[in-house]
């Protein structure tokens, strides 16, 4: 054999044998176990629950412009609790909730809404006197479109905002009523609307 074959033979059989050294050192030193417990998910609880008050809905049959205080004064509000009901040990995250007044598509209202004013107090846990506003300048509050067409929602207005931790309870009084300022052009009109919560994490 020439003295180059003999060197490219030799070359590669330390490279095959050094290899296999590697290949099976690594084998070897290579250790596999298995977990033994097993792992865990727990999901916290998420639920509000709505309450309506004995009042009823709003309902102004033959209503007039007048002032806050007169309206305050001589209306019924339409009162609501909202009720974060989860109270199980791992519930430890408030929720946090937005309250809505809506038009309804089947229903939409003739009275123009920046003669229609509202005012949203909380009553409990602590008395939170709300500022009054039109409703036509309220800040609208996009929902999906799966949400608008289960519940009827038109248009959405944002009244307020807030959290509930686990087991707390909120109530609230509102109060509709046309503004002051509104002239003739607002007799025979109507407004049906309904209020939303929508809460989430």
């Amino acid at each position: 054999m020439r003295s180059g074959y003999k060197i490219t033979l030799g070359v590669l059989t330390i490279m095959i044998l050094v290899t296999i050294t590697i290949g099976t050192s690594y084998s070897y030193y290579s250790i596999a176990s298995t977990q033994e417990d097993p792992n865990e998910l727990t999901t916290t609880c998420f639920n509000v629950s709505y309450t309506e008050g004995t009042n009823g809905s709003i309902n102004l049959p033959a209503t007039y412009p007048m002032s806050e205080s007169s309206a305050l004064a001589n209306l019924k509000p339409y009162e609501f609790t909202i009720t974060n009901t989860c109270t199980s040990e791992n519930a430890t995250n408030p929720i946090n909730y937005v309250v809505t007044l809506n038009t309804i598509t089947g229903n939409l209202p003739t009275l123009d809404l920046s003669k229609l004013r509202y005012k949203l107090n909380e009553t409990s846990p602590s008395v939170v006197e709300g500022t009054s506003g039109l409703l036509g300048s309220a800040t609208p509050y996009t929902f999906g479109e799966t949400l608008k067409e289960t519940y009827g929602i038109d248009s959405s207005y944002n009244l307020a905002s807030g959290t509930l931790a686990p087991g707390e309870s909120k109530t609230y009084n509102l109060y509709l009523w046309i503004d002051e300022s509104a002239g003739n052009d607002t007799m025979n009109q109507s407004f049906t609307g309904r209020v939303l919560v929508y809460s989430y994490m």
